[in-house]
C-alpha cells in the first residue's frame, strides 16, 4: 500500500477515535445531568465511530486487499482488539429488524428501551423485552441484556488514537519516490 493512502487511513482512524472519545465524554456529562436524550445520542455516536474504526481496520471488501492488515500493523492493533467485532454495533444499526423479531417472538410484549436504571428494577423482565440499556454498575451498554463493556473499548480507543497521531507525524510520501509521481493520472 502506498504511504499516502496509509497516512490518510491512519488520519481517519485517529479522527474516528476522537469522535468516540467525545461521545464517551458526552455520555458522562449527560449521565451527570440526567439528560437521557443526550446520553442516547452520545451512545449512538460512540457506536457509529466504533463501527467506522472497525471497518477501517478490518474492511469487509477492500479494493486494496492488504489494506486492513497493513493498517493494523502500522498502528499495532492485534486481532484480539475489542474494536474488531461489529456485532454489537449492528444491533443498534439494525434496530428495526430486532423490533420486528421481538414482535414475532416476545411472549409478553413488555417493551423497555433506552433505560439507564440499575438492572434490579427490570428483574422481572426477560432479556428479550429489554432493548437498548445501560448498566451503570458495570459501565456497559446493553442490548437484549447482552453487555458491551465500555472500559476495554475506551482504553483501546485512547491507545489507538495516540498511535495514529504518532503515525500521522511521519512523512506522507515514500521518501525515495518523487511526490509528483503520486499525482500523475489524477
Amino acid at each position: 500500500m502506498e504511504t499516502l493512502l496509509l497516512r490518510q487511513l491512519q488520519r481517519e482512524v485517529e479522527r474516528q477515535c476522537q469522535f468516540a472519545m467525545i461521545a464517551l465524554q458526552d455520555m458522562d456529562e449527560a449521565s451527570a445531568n440526567s439528560d437521557g436524550k443526550l446520553f442516547w445520542y452520545s451512545v449512538q455516536n460512540l457506536l457509529v465511530a466504533i463501527g467506522r474504526i472497525s471497518q477501517l481496520l478490518w474492511p469487509p471488501d477492500p479494493r486494496v486487499p492488504e489494506r486492513g492488515a497493513e493498517l493494523r500493523k502500522s498502528l499495532d492493533v492485534g486481532e484480539d482488539s475489542p474494536l474488531k467485532s461489529r456485532e454489537f454495533v449492528e444491533y443498534f444499526e439494525r434496530f428495526d429488524e430486532r423490533l420486528e423479531e421481538w414482535q414475532e417472538s416476545s411472549e409478553h410484549h413488555r417493551f423497555f428501551d433506552s433505560y439507564t436504571e440499575p438492572l434490579d428494577i427490570l428483574a422481572e423482565t426477560t432479556g428479550g423485552d429489554r432493548f437498548r440499556g445501560f448498566d451503570t454498575e458495570k459501565n456497559a451498554i446493553l442490548f437484549h441484556a447482552e453487555p458491551y463493556y465500555l472500559d476495554p473499548i475506551s482504553s483501546a480507543v485512547e491507545e489507538l488514537s495516540q498511535r495514529a497521531e504518532q503515525e500521522m507525524q511521519k512523512p506522507r510520501f515514500d521518501l525515495d519516490t518523487d511526490p509528483k509521481e503520486t499525482y500523475e493520472g489524477v
